[in-house]
């Protein structure tokens, strides 16, 4: 119970987000340990709920890259259209977990903004052994993607790094563990690695100052990632 209480006195804390803030600034991506935007109880609610998508293969992504990951959908944000919560009761109860005031302030200073940033596009991402997500950049799903939020929901596998390309002669590596929280710009090139072991799960929410229809006017509105 203690441990809760400073996992909540973090989440507030104005020092802890402002460190996060200026790191994202610098370079691009940060990451966000363990039990300070997701509680033991909140990783277990979405591991819950997500049960109750249906699944889907996925090897093509919007903008033609190729990928090779299992994709449930929560909040869709097809071209031409306004974000909507995908169909059942499970993803409109994740996405209100997800936007819980405390948490959405959080991300909110985080992101270094004066007001609310919505939440577009929301999906969990399953791979297996094999599985990788090719090399793109979110905005090309749409171009108002500001800020990528990826929470790692697995513990036990290889391989699977989040590789981002600040430029053409640097890389940056990321392994987060279990319940940690990955923040990074949508206009990054970056890629997953294939999985070795294991399964590697994460959920992946892409935000944005904009509210309207997706302006992205090229591809399929389905079957993207």
């Amino acid at each position: 119970m203690a441990r809760a209480m400073n996992d909540k006195s973090r989440l507030l804390s104005e020092e802890a987000l402002t460190k996060y803030r200026i790191e994202l600034l610098v370079k691009g991506t940060v990451v966000i340990g363990p039990q300070i935007l997701f509680t033991q109880d909140d990783l277990a609610r979405i591991d819950q709920l997500q049960a109750e998508i249906p699944e889907e293969e996925v090897r093509e992504g919007d903008a033609g890259d190729s990928h090779h990951v299992f994709v449930k959908r929560v909040r869709v944000d097809p071209p031409g259209r306004a974000p909507s919560n995908a169909t059942g009761a499970a993803p409109g109860q994740i996405m209100e977990l997800l936007e819980r005031k405390d948490r959405r302030v959080a991300v909110r200073k985080i992101l270094g903004a004066s007001s609310d940033y919505v939440i577009r596009r929301c999906q969990m991402h399953r791979m297996p052994p094999g599985s990788f997500v090719g090399m793109h950049r979110d905005a090309a799903s749409d171009p108002d993607f500001e800020y990528s939020v990826i929470v790692q929901l697995a513990r036990d596998f290889d391989g699977g790094e989040f590789v981002v390309y600040p430029s053409g002669y640097e890389q940056q590596v990321f392994r987060p563990p279990f319940g940690a929280v990955l923040v990074t710009t949508c206009r990054l090139r970056h890629e997953v690695k294939p999985v070795l072991t294991g399964e590697r799960r994460s959920l992946v929410y892409f935000c944005s100052k904009r509210t309207g229809a997706n302006r992205r006017v090229v591809g399929s509105p389905t079957g993207g990632l």
